[in-house]
């Protein structure tokens, strides 16, 4: 009997040491992540992990702030972009549709736009006209333009020259700052040059013509790329999409 006590008591108390040491192991695992001030991934996992960008419209080096609003410019062309994706425009461009392109006045009816519609709404939340100011630098410079080789106009029309992607490519290159126009989302400093609120145009079906221009948007896809607001007959309607990295781009400008 006395025996059998014995390594009953034994095995007791090997099965309590065990236990406790299971219990230390669990412990002290926890620790590693639980307690720690900071956890830095293994390399490998880093890799995986969102590169998400979130940047500060109100601390970027753009200054201007033309309506006076309180906002820099390059914000209140962003926001102005933004705006016009709560209720998508439908693109006059689209295969099917017999719309006309002139409007008296300029812009299209709100539900109604082509790419270049777009970069003139965002512009005009920030207070710029950019149909007076197409306008005004193609009658200081008619021959930089090409109307009378393109639409045989012998003057400027207001309605449709801003319009005009042609137009529009030619007065952001002689009146914004022209930034990079390779884009590499692996190389930091490259994408750094990347502002939301920038225009850049697009060379959708790489057939050497610009036929799609957009801004930048303040929104990523999770490798740090950030997307594009624009209007193009595919999908037919005003989006916001990750084309940078997959589309022909054609220019990159920050205005004013």
């Amino acid at each position: 009997m006395e025996t059998y006590d014995k390594k009953f008591n034994i095995k007791h108390f090997l099965i309590i040491i065990i236990i406790l040491a299971i219990i230390l192991g669990i412990t002290l695992s926890i620790s590693r992540f639980t307690f720690k001030k900071e956890y830095s991934p293994p390399t490998a996992l880093v890799s995986l992990l969102p590169r998400y960008r979130v940047i500060d419209m109100d601390s970027i080096s753009i200054k201007t702030d033309y309506d006076r609003d309180g906002i820099n410019d390059q914000k209140d062309i962003l926001e102005g972009a933004k705006i016009q994706l709560k209720n998508p425009a439908a693109n006059i461009f689209k295969k099917g549709s017999n719309e006309t392109n002139y409007y008296n006045g300029g812009d299209p009816p709100a539900d109604l736009a082509i790419c270049t519609d777009i970069i003139a709404r965002a512009f005009k939340n920030a207070g710029f006209d950019l149909s007076q100011l197409v306008n005004d630098d193609i009658a200081s410079n008619f021959n930089s333009y090409p109307l009378k080789i393109n639409w045989g106009q012998i003057r400027p029309d207001k309605n449709i020259d801003y319009r005009r992607i042609q137009n529009l490519e030619i007065f952001f290159k002689r009146n914004a700052a022209s930034m990079i126009a390779v884009f590499d989302f692996s190389d930091i400093k490259n994408l750094e040059q990347w502002l939301p609120g920038d225009i850049v145009f697009f060379d959708m079906d790489r057939d050497g013509y610009t036929d799609n221009v957009g801004i930048i948007s303040d929104f990523t896809i999770r490798k740090g790329t950030p997307k594009v607001i624009y209007n193009y007959i595919d999908p037919g309607y005003t989006v916001q999409r990750d084309i940078l990295g997959t589309s022909l781009i054609k220019g990159h400008y920050r205005y004013p």
